[in-house]
């Protein structure tokens, strides 16, 4: 498996992302179906439109054989994370966004409402996307959307050396910090 630091060894975060391939590729042979390539994106805590996602799929697929090999996988979602791409929002900016949908601050949002925002505003839902979203968020007696509770099921809760962005920062922090140490050790030798 080639780095994309040019490394012998991969990175925490290239392992990270090497494991979630893994989980889809039955067969071992660091191949999977191209299909999978959104559900293997996503279960890295990545946050992707359909959009972004064909952007990706040119990017990595094997058009050939329809399929995403891992070498090619690993190394651009290393890239993509390192730069913080597709992360996921923070809370705070759901909450935001969701407030802004209930400017009288009832702290809930009418489903038939929520509905409308979702096909007219940014990348329109599709119908199964939406009624995949209601299921989670609405209250089927009241048709009410309680936003805070909502977001609180949303946010994924994983340790720092799971969380493939924390994992980036990381890496990025000991970059910065390998060219003292060797500019200091030069200074003694």
């Amino acid at each position: 498996l080639k780095t994309v630091t040019g490394s012998l060894e991969p990175t925490l975060l290239e392992k990270r992302i090497s494991d979630a391939f893994d989980v889809f590729d039955n067969a071992r042979s660091h191949e999977v179906d191209v299909r999978e390539l959104g559900t293997i994106i996503r279960s890295l805590g990545c946050v992707i439109s359909e959009t972004e996602l064909q952007e990706i799929q040119v990017e990595v697929e094997d058009v050939e054989n329809n399929c995403v090999t891992q070498e090619r996988f690993v190394q651009y979602m290393a890239k993509a994370i390192s730069e913080q791409k597709f992360k996921p929002a923070d809370p705070e900016d759901l909450l935001q966004a969701f407030q802004l949908l209930d400017p009288d601050n009832h702290g809930y949002i009418m489903r038939a409402d929520m509905e409308k925002s979702l096909m007219e505003i940014g990348e329109p839902f599709t119908k199964e996307e939406i009624d995949e979203m209601m299921s989670v968020a609405c209250d089927p007696v009241t048709n009410k959307i309680n936003y805070e509770h909502y977001i609180n099921s949303l946010i994924i809760h994983l340790s720092d050396d799971e969380n493939v962005y924390k994992i980036a920062e990381q890496l990025e922090a000991n970059k910065t910090k390998t060219p003292f140490r060797q500019k200091f050790m030069k200074d003694f030798i």
